[in-house]
């Protein structure tokens, strides 16, 4: 392995969107498109939510609690100003003949000039007045500055706080039914506001979980259909990563930022429109502020761009490491190298958390940085439109609101500038994923494979070369035929290209040059499921899965729990088997952690029997076994090859002293062939490697 690989770019950086690739993205999302509408749709009315309870409060203000008027002296006709207020709205009462009171809350609905003309003209008077029925307090009761006109009771703003308590409260008994009404409105706002949230997260979280299970299964699928060499190439835990980490972060990007920043774009514009309709000119003292917070994001994203994408490198690199030292652990023990191991990964480990740590000053700075120029455009807006409110341009009410709007604003934009990382991030895991899917298997299947009918299990190596690496070639001009039921074992030393046969013919490479075939059809030709169907390996490193024993032998297929005991009993595990606590529904430690190298490799043989395969490939598989145990695993083999077409890869050659062929392989090419006494009778390589073994055991 050379520990890089073309696509995997733990140092890609992303941009925050990709066209490109967000469109492979939605087409997972796409057949769970009427969960993603749902959630669109709860979305916009969680934003109109949010949008009209400002508005609420200014209404409560301006209609009940701030309730004020102002006297104009004059006839209605004789301002062209205060004829387009509407006294059907309660814009003005007509007191008598020569006056006429007008509601301070109705002017801000002017247009400008007609506002400014009526509040220049002489007649409106300054002063501001509560407004009651005459008869509501008796004339020895009413505080000073009162005053009485068609029937109506005018107190001072100034002087409402001389009414005794009881008596103010029950004068505004209406304006008390009015909060109430007004405040079980907000409550209601409120509560759908919150149920609509609830539906807008469940529903977009389904479609985003769903979506992403999809893509990692999709994910999966593909890398485990990927040829051999891949692996060669890329580390496990960056594969790991893939699956993982960067899922995870699409998934993050498909719930915190495709959808919702729909949000936040529409509560944007949504809050921009309604501070232009409520006021204009303090609307644009509102976003004079707006620069300077797009400069502080601008900087943001700059700044965790790099601290983020070093991050993402160092966890992948950590992962990698802790993968590595975690399936070596073994070796690091037996080397009592702990010490040094810890100290590597430590190193990363801290790497990573100052990596982390970066990012968390970023984000300590930006988000104060954000709260202060958002409190500077509150600020602003509150200096002007208070001297607005003194000039009876706005009323209190619209003031209030203005301010929960102009805060409601700076929100989706802070948000944005994080969401900006977030998508970044989610680009370049994007990228990483659909570079993974994007990787095609280099041993593919013919367009016209056709599997056969029924296979006999003839084995032909025809004029076969191989190499891994281009122009280091590790076979040369194989040849050989095994019939069906027959044996053959290949000898030699190490990197001789044993093991290499054993890859051709089990497909999980194709030939440079010269042709594999079974039953006289190329493999290239013959589809890979048809092929391994009928094939059962088994390697030195037994695999052991953290499954049950029964699960393990199984695999997965249609065997029936007769034939899975049957199988063990006739390799000789049954034995060992039924004297674990829990015999074959034994659950295993990882990577069967639990039993010993010849157990391990006897529940493998029990697999390859209970499978029944034509052709039969063990590889060493007698290797890693003590003197004792390789008895038992012989007469196990015995089991499993008789009818069977077997290739047999071993060093130990008195594993296969009865295959009816030996070939003897030497830097890739067959020296010898013959049975085991025509090999010693000719005194050559397989001579000097049996002479070679015996002399030591």
């Amino acid at each position: 392995m050379n520990g890089h690989s073309q696509w995997d770019a733990d140092l890609i950086e992303g941009r925050a969107y990709d066209g490109r690739l967000v469109k492979r993205l939605l087409a997972f999302v796409k057949p769970h498109r009427w969960l993603v509408i749902l959630a669109f749709l709860f979305m916009v009315v969680s934003t109109a939510v949010d949008l009209v309870i400002p508005y609420i409060t200014k209404i409560g203000i301006d209609r009940y609690l701030a309730r004020l008027y102002q006297i104009y002296e004059g006839t209605p006709g004789g301002c062209d100003s205060l004829m387009a207020l509407s006294p059907a709205e309660g814009d003005f009462v007509r007191l008598d003949e020569s006056m006429v009171l007008v509601r301070k809350a109705s002017l801000e609905s002017l247009d400008p000039s007609d506002r400014v003309a009526l509040m220049s003209d002489p007649g409106l008077g300054s002063q501001t007045f509560y407004r009651f029925p005459e008869d509501a307090i008796p004339e020895q009761d009413r505080v000073e500055g009162s005053l009485t006109a068609g029937g109506e009771l005018l107190i001072p703003e100034t002087s409402i706080s001389e009414v005794p308590p009881g008596v103010l409260l029950r004068l505004r008994g209406a304006d008390r039914d009015g909060i109430r009404r007004l405040a079980l409105i907000a409550a209601a706002v409120v509560l759908l506001g919150l149920a609509i949230s609830y539906g807008h997260a469940v529903t977009l979280e389904i479609a985003g979980q769903r979506s992403m299970y999809d893509l990692r299964s999709a994910l999966f699928s593909h890398i485990q259909n990927l040829s051999l060499s891949f692996f060669d190439r890329n580390a496990v835990g960056r594969l790991v990563t893939r699956v993982t980490n960067d899922i995870e972060a699409l998934n993050e990007m498909f719930a915190a930022v495709l959808v919702n920043m729909f949000k936040d774009v529409l509560l944007l514009f949504g809050t921009a429109l309604i501070l232009f309709l409520m006021n204009p000119g303090l609307a644009l003292v509102a976003i004079a502020v707006t620069p300077l917070f797009a400069f502080v994001s601008v900087v943001f994203r700059r700044k965790v761009r790099g601290a983020f994408r070093e991050a993402r490198r160092l966890l992948s690199s950590l992962n990698s490491r802790l993968a590595e030292d975690l399936s070596g652990i073994k070796v690091v023990q037996v080397f009592r190298r702990e010490s040094a191991r810890r100290e590597r990964y430590s190193k990363t480990n801290e790497d990573y958390f100052a990596a982390n740590m970066r990012q968390l000053v970023i984000f300590g700075v930006f988000r104060p940085a954000i709260e202060i120029i958002a409190s500077a455009g509150v600020a602003l807006v509150l200096v002007t439109g208070g001297v607005r409110v003194l000039g009876g341009a706005l009323t209190i009410g619209a003031l209030v609101a203005f301010i929960s709007y102009v805060r409601q604003m700076f929100q989706p934009i802070a948000d944005m500038s994080e969401k900006f990382n977030i998508m970044q991030s989610a680009m370049a895991s994007a990228e990483r994923v659909f570079g993974v899917m994007d990787t095609a298997p280099e041993v593919t299947e013919a367009p016209d494979a056709e599997a056969p009918a029924e296979m006999a299990g003839r084995v032909e190596f025809e004029s076969v070369s191989f190499s891994y690496v281009e122009g280091k070639q590790v076979l040369r001009d194989v040849s050989f035929t095994v019939e069906p039921g027959r044996s053959v074992a290949v000898v030699g030393p190490t990197g001789a290209g044993k093991t290499s046969i054993i890859n051709l013919l089990c497909r999980f490479y194709d030939p440079s040059s010269g042709s594999v075939k079974v039953d006289g059809t190329d493999l290239r030709r013959m589809p890979m499921a048809s092929l391994r169907r009928n094939m059962a390996i088994v390697l030195q490193d037994a695999f052991i899965f953290s499954r049950t024993i029964e699960d393990n032998i199984r695999l997965g297929s249609p065997i029936g729990t007769e034939s899975v005991r049957k199988a063990a009993e006739m390799v000789q595990a049954d034995g060992f088997i039924e004297n674990l606590p829990g015999g074959y529904s034994e659950v295993m430690a990882e990577r069967g952690a639990t039993l010993s190298t010849g157990q391990k490799q006897l529940i493998c043989f029990a697999r390859a029997l209970a499978h029944d395969p034509k052709i039969l490939i063990l590889d060493e598989a007698t290797s890693s076994v003590d003197p004792a145990t390789e008895q038992l695993v012989q007469k196990a083999i015995e089991t499993l090859m008789r009818g069977r077409t077997s290739i047999i890869v071993a060093h130990r050659l008195s594993t296969i002293q009865k295959a009816d062929e030996i070939l003897v392989l030497d830097e890739g090419r067959i020296v010898e062939r013959g049975s085991h006494q025509e090999l010693l009778a000719r005194r050559g390589i397989y001579y000097n490697l049996y002479l070679l073994q015996y002399r030591n055991g």
